[in-house]
């Protein structure tokens, strides 16, 4: 019972986030027609901006979940394929047997990256080709500040919700590498090279190539966004509540991407059992072996001392310094 109180916090988040990210994204279609009139936001869907949105949000939820169901292991063997093969002359692949706790907090955070992942993404493709998806309004200095403010949100929701699609495709696969413990370490012949001792999980090394440039890029997009644009561009008016305003979907858009993304960390989760051995199996056709936590530490110990041609190591004893004085005398510290 104890394992399955960890999603409560996770479902929680999603069983609100989702419905507010629909009624928002409501609202901001009517203040849109509203303050502009009758807008074909998506040109490639039937209907007014509305209609628009509404079709988009009832597809993201079904795709997701088609997306993990189909992609995943697929998805998570190319990697290990690209892993073996780019890193081989370095690197040699091995099985981690991790510990089974994770709780509901880290089950939300691993809902970040992807999310920032998608929104950074998301704003960078619609800048580069921004009447590909998206038909955006016409405005001037004079309807700008009726108008964006409606827009500008409603666009970077959306945007996002699609860019979501390729980020899950990237990051799911790393989650399920991760959680089977497949790693790459640095192969001892490469201690003569000046190289340090390093083991890192595959996925994890994915994750982090992908996930820093969300973290780099999305304080930068939202800011263009959601500053620049608004207030050196368009003129808009800077009073206290348009700031905070600002501020409000910089900081709260990703909370409503992560709404979309926790269900299938959830769902990773509970099909960890059967996801694992499968993953596992496709690390030992490529060569993988079998590393135990104790084992790991006394390889790195071992290749560290065969290159330093320092004594072996005894845990079991303090870091000691040895003076000998003049009068061949030993004193110890």
């Amino acid at each position: 019972m104890e394992s399955y109180r960890r999603f409560i916090l996770p479902l929680l988040f999603s069983v609100i986030g989702i419905p507010l990210t629909f009624y928002v994204i409501n609202w901001l279609s009517a203040g849109l027609l509203f303050a502009y009139g009758p807008l074909d936001l998506i040109p490639a869907v039937d209907g007014l901006s509305r209609v628009d949105a509404s079709f988009l949000l009832t597809l993201f939820v079904p795709v997701f979940l088609l997306e993990f169901l189909i992609l995943v292991l697929p998805t998570a063997a190319l990697m290990l394929i690209f892993t073996r093969v780019a890193r081989a002359a370095t690197y040699e692949i091995g099985i981690y047997h991790t510990a089974e706790g994770f709780s509901g907090m880290k089950l939300l955070r691993r809902a970040i990256v992807p999310a920032l992942f998608a929104l950074s993404s998301g704003e960078v493709f619609l800048n580069l080709i921004p009447e590909g998806i998206f038909q955006a309004p016409e405005v001037d200095a004079g309807t700008a500040r009726f108008i964006l403010p409606w827009f500008h949100p409603l666009q970077t929701i959306l945007g996002a919700l699609i860019a979501l699609a390729v980020g899950l495709a990237v990051f799911m696969p790393t989650w399920v590498l991760n959680d089977s413990g497949i790693v790459s370490q640095v192969k001892g012949k490469q201690m003569d090279s000046r190289r340090c001792p390093d083991t890192e999980g595959v996925g994890r090394w994915f994750s982090n190539l992908f996930g820093g440039f969300a973290v780099l890029a999305y304080p930068i997009t939202m800011f263009h966004r959601y500053f620049y644009l608004a207030y050196f561009v368009y003129h808009r008016e800077l009073t206290l509540l348009n700031i905070l305003d600002s501020l409000l979907w910089t900081v709260g858009i990703p909370f409503l991407i992560m709404s979309f993304v926790t269900p299938l960390v959830i769902l990773n989760e509970v099909g960890l059992g059967w996801i694992r051995p499968r993953v596992q199996a496709m690390a030992r056709r490529l060569g993988a072996k079998e590393v135990q936590k104790e084992s790991l530490m006394l390889e790195m110990t071992e290749q560290v001392q065969e290159h330093l041609g320092a004594d072996p190591y005894d845990p079991t004893k303090g870091r000691t310094d040895v003076q000998r004085d003049e009068g061949g005398t030993s004193s110890q510290s």
